[in-house]
C-alpha cells in the first residue's frame, strides 16, 4: 500500500485554516474533490470533522488522527539516515527543505531531546541531494532522517535559528507519530491553537 502523503495535505490545511467548504479544501490541497470528500467522510465517521456547508474540526482528534496517519507514512518510507555530531553541517548542503520532529520542537520550546531531526526535502531535489550526501557522509543508523516529500510540506514554514522549520501542526503530528514524546506534541499543538485564537 502506498504511503498516504497526499492525505496529509488535508490534515495540514484543516489545521491551518478555519471555515472552509469542500470545494475550497479541494482547491487549497490541489486534490480531486472526490478524494477530499472520501477522506472527509472517513474523518466525519470518527468525529474528527463534521460537515454542515463548512467543515468544522475537533482539533484534539484531528492532531491525534494525523499522528496515526503520519506513523503509517513513516513505516512505509525509508529515510536516508545520517549520524552527525554537529547537525548544522547538513544545513550547508540543503536547499529546498524543512525540518520537523523533536529537533524542531527543541529549537522552539526545548522540551524534547532533539532527536531525531526529521528533514523533508522536495522530492524533485532528493536524488541530487542523496548523491551529495553519499559523497560526503557515511550512511548509518543515525538520528538525522532525510525524507523525499510532497512540496506541500513547505506550507507555512518559517525560519528560526537559521533553520527552515515546518508549520507547528506538522511538527506536532510528527512528534505524535514517533510516539516517545507524543504528549509534548499534543501540548505544542494546543499551545499553538491557544496563541492563534488570541491573535
Amino acid at each position: 500500500m502506498k504511503a498516504p502523503i497526499k492525505k496529509e495535505r488535508i490534515f495540514r490545511v484543516l489545521s491551518l485554516q478555519e471555515g472552509l467548504n469542500i470545494s475550497q479544501l479541494s482547491r487549497e490541497t490541489r486534490l480531486a474533490k472526490s478524494y477530499v470528500f472520501k477522506v472527509l467522510r472517513e474523518l466525519e465517521n470518527e468525529n474528527v470533522v463534521w460537515i454542515s456547508g463548512k467543515i468544522y474540526v475537533n482539533h484534539d482528534l484531528l492532531i491525534r488522527k494525523w499522528g496515526e496517519v503520519k506513523r503509517s507514512i513513516f513505516e512505509k518510507i525509508t529515510p536516508l539516515t545520517l549520524n552527525l555530531l554537529i547537525p548544522e553541517k547538513i544545513r550547508n548542503i540543503l536547499k529546498n527543505y524543512v525540518i520537523s520532529g523533536p529537533f524542531a520542537e527543541m529549537l522552539i520550546q526545548g522540551e524534547t531531546s532533539g532527536k531525531p531531526l526529521i528533514v523533508y526535502v522536495d522530492e524533485k531535489d532528493f536524488l541530487h541531494l542523496k548523491e551529495v550526501v553519499l559523497s560526503r557522509y557515511r550512511i548509518s543508523t543515525g538520528y538525522i532522517r532525510l525524507y523525499p516529500y510532497d512540496s506541500d510540506i513547505f506550507r507555512n514554514s518559517w525560519m528560526h535559528r537559521g533553520w527552515r522549520i515546518a508549520n507547528i501542526p506538522q511538527i506536532a503530528a510528527d512528534i505524535i507519530a514517533l510516539g516517545t514524546f507524543a504528549d509534548i506534541g499534543l501540548e505544542l499543538y494546543r499551545r499553538w491553537l491557544d496563541a492563534r485564537q488570541r491573535v
